[in-house]
């Protein structure tokens, strides 16, 4: 099974504990590959259901949700973006 991206969203009230979530995450098998400590969201991959219900239960997240990629048409002078 291949994995899918998440956004971790840290509450308002655990903000200073952004890395320590983080950290947390990792050791219930969440991927970090980016921490913005400043506004609590941490984004990464999990391989299945059960690390994200494990990051779910970790005191300061408030929610995990999979995370979209957009992609912009490629740029043309005659088309405005």
């Amino acid at each position: 099974m291949s994995s899918l991206r998440y956004s971790i969203v840290v509450d308002s009230g655990h903000i200073p504990d952004t890395s320590r979530i983080a950290n947390t995450a990792v050791s219930n098998g969440f991927v970090v590959e980016n921490v913005v400590p400043e506004i609590g969201a941490i984004f990464g991959r999990a391989e299945n259901d059960s690390v994200v219900a494990k990051v779910r239960g970790i005191v300061g997240v408030e929610d995990i949700r999979p995370s979209r990629d957009v992609q912009l048409a490629p740029f043309k002078e005659s088309v405005p973006q």
